[in-house]
């Protein structure tokens, strides 16, 4: 057996965000952070990871403004 020590990329997600979308629908930040990885595949997971694509390029769009 091959036992390198190969991880999955590590993604890194905004925590303004995150906190955001917990204050939103009240779960953990566990299970949202499990929904963005695609852990979780239920209606409520699936509109977690809209709403944060959503903010994200709001917040870019706010960037380039700048």
């Amino acid at each position: 057996m091959d036992k390198s020590n190969k991880k999955k990329p590590y993604n890194t997600y905004n925590p303004a965000i995150i906190k955001q979308l917990k204050q939103k629908y009240g779960l953990s930040t566990a299970f949202i952070g499990q929904s963005l990885r695609g852990d979780r595949t239920s209606d409520t997971s699936l509109k977690i990871c809209e709403d944060y694509k959503q903010m994200e390029r709001e917040i870019s769009k706010a960037i380039q403004k700048v």
